[in-house]
């Protein structure tokens, strides 16, 4: 199994994470059944952030890993606070359920939606604090592994005050590494002015969006977690081989693999991702238990081989993505 080693964490962590920003809007009884087949397929990571499911995603991880804490890692952000809980809040949510059950393609539309209800930006030291004491009641934990500044952007004001407690609640044993979740762009440009807030950063990386290969060499060492490695990618490389009959012939052809199947071009993408983050760790996200479970698997106990996984990078970077792409 594939697994790397982080100081301060007592076991070897499984490369592959579970994004937990869905879990609220699938209900409390799928949630955890989500939860449940990705702990047993082999996840050890579960990622999830203060704003996530309007502040519903934090509790329904905490319920799940109440009897597992020992067994886990944990990620949560701060940075956007969720909109006040109300029972209009809870009835609005269900009702939305309810209508993307029966009109997927109104997800979009009511994402879009929510963005307004939120508030981002909160990054002072009395928001960190607030969020912190919160996250750690809905988690059910006392210690949170990794705290991240979500969609954190660099500003001419110091962090001085935010990185004081933040380094304190680590004294404390409140978090273990606090670190950034953002953008690339901001990633680096936080890595060259603000190194005390990278000891971790989040961002997303795939074979369409090779973000990582953008990251300074040499320097500290840095936990790497990754994003985005199927989502809107996965659909890109699929229509693009169902659109292209020939070019899917010659990849299936040179990479020995059946490129018609969804499930194999699912496999290389996370393959690809946890490859380019050789020690670092990757996340997906599903609402779909079997893709929980093959989209593990597939990590956790590859088919494929390094040489393959390049030469399906290679037939992506030549047939898909821009001639001044990154190699």
């Amino acid at each position: 199994m594939r697994g790397i080693s982080v100081p301060g964490i007592a076991f070897e962590m499984p490369v592959i994470g579970f994004g937990c920003s869905s879990l609220a809007s699938v209900g409390e009884k799928k949630a955890q059944q989500l939860l449940g087949t990705a702990f047993d397929a082999g996840v050890r990571h579960f990622d999830v952030a203060r704003y996530y499911g309007y502040g519903e995603a934090e509790g329904l991880l905490g319920k799940f890993i109440q009897s597992r804490r020992a067994e886990v890692t944990i990620t949560t952000k701060f940075g956007i606070d969720p909109p006040r809980r109300t029972n209009a809040l809870r009835l609005a949510m269900q009702a939305a359920r309810r209508l993307v059950q029966l009109v997927p393609a109104a997800r979009g539309f009511l994402q879009r939606r929510a963005q307004g209800l939120v508030t981002g930006g909160k990054f002072g030291a009395q928001d960190a604090r607030t969020s912190l004491e919160t996250s750690l009641r809905e988690l059910g934990t006392d210690c949170i592994d990794f705290f991240l500044l979500h969609q954190y952007a660099v500003s001419e004001k110091s962090p001085e005050e935010l990185v004081a407690f933040l380094t304190g609640a680590v004294q404390a044993g409140k978090i273990r590494y606090f670190g950034l979740g953002t953008g690339i762009e901001n990633t680096l440009r936080a890595i060259e002015s603000q190194p005390e807030l990278c000891s971790v950063v989040q961002f997303e990386n795939g074979v369409l969006q090779r973000d990582i290969r953008k990251l300074p060499q040499g320097g500290p060492q840095r936990l790497v977690i990754t994003h985005g490695a199927l989502g809107a990618g996965f659909q890109t490389v699929s229509a693009f081989l169902q659109a292209h009959p020939d070019v899917r012939r010659n990849w299936s052809e040179r990479l020995a693999v059946d490129c018609s199947r969804d499930e194999i071009i699912s496999a290389l993408m996370l393959n690809y991702s946890a490859q380019a983050n050789a020690d670092g760790l990757v996340l997906f996200s599903s609402r779909d238990a079997a893709r929980v479970r093959s989209n593990v698997k597939a990590v956790l106990e590859p088919e494929f081989s390094p040489v393959q996984v390049e030469l399906f990078a290679q037939f992506v970077k030549r047939d898909l993505m821009p001639a001044n792409a990154p190699a």
